[in-house]
């Protein structure tokens, strides 16, 4: 009888010590959908989120902003929904395709962004060259896509979502020594510092018509610190009282402390 007891005690220690290796607890890396994922080591509480979790990015609308002869900013307005995850890599690209007034396609330009979660925000390129001389001097569209690097899209603070910064003001001249210059005055509203964040503005005429973009960088602002950052064009606008929109770009891979 004693041995026998002993059998089933010396049994039950070896399921209870080979148990968690012949049933390992759900992970998000063993490559199996379990525990409480919406997919396989996705969702849930994992960081990786499941692709039919994540929003399409979608771009409202593109164009070209003539600057001077032969001389074009391009816009595009993106929309990120994604209020809570971002791409791992926090970078979109875009690529701009531009199309003459017969339909065929005259220029093509690419560049990249890193991707506010959950804003609508603009990616800009400027300064280019387009002669239409031969193909009717005009433009018939402007077509933006974007793209990703990574397919992979992870979870986030969706802090990252707010605006950090408050437009104190904006000062427009339209002709300032033959050029037209914009002064923004920001301030950030956080406890943190942040680095090298992109700044971009769009102007508008009444129609909300674009008139002109810009982007620079803001190298640091410090916490409750007010700065002002300056963008000109080359030439005067033409235009004394344009709405003018300031879009300071934060995301998870901004610098800051």
């Amino acid at each position: 009888m004693f041995i026998y007891s002993f059998v089933i005690i010396l049994l039950a220690l070896i399921f209870y010590k080979a148990y968690p290796y012949l049933n390992p607890a759900p992970t998000c890396f063993d490559h199996k959908m379990n525990g409480d994922e919406a997919g396989v080591d996705c969702g849930g509480g994992c960081e990786l989120s499941c692709h039919n979790e994540v929003i399409p990015v979608e771009v409202k609308f593109a164009r070209a902003v003539k600057t001077e002869d032969n001389l074009y900013d391009l816009i595009a307005m993106v929309q990120n929904k994604n209020t809570d995850k971002d791409v791992s890599d926090g970078i979109i690209n875009y690529k701009f395709s531009v199309y003459d007034k017969s339909g065929s396609l005259i220029f093509i330009v690419s560049g990249s962004s890193s991707l506010p979660v959950g804003q609508t925000f603009p990616v800009i390129i400027q300064n280019v060259p387009l002669d239409l001389s031969s193909s009717g001097n005009d433009i018939s569209k402007v077509v933006c896509e974007v793209s990703f690097n990574s397919q992979d899209w992870v979870k986030v603070d969706p802090i990252y979502g707010n605006n950090f910064f408050k437009i104190e003001s904006t000062d427009f001249q339209n002709d300032k020594n033959n050029i037209s210059q914009l002064t923004v005055s920001l301030t950030d509203t956080t406890k943190a510092s942040f680095k090298n964040v992109p700044v971009r503005v769009t102007l508008e005429d009444g129609n909300g018509n674009f008139i002109a973009v810009n982007e620079t960088i803001l190298p640091e602002i410090k916490s409750a610190e007010t700065r002002d950052i300056s963008f000109t064009w080359r030439s005067p606008l033409g235009i004394e009282n344009p709405k003018i929109t300031v879009y300071p770009i934060v995301t998870p891979i901004t610098e800051f402390k």
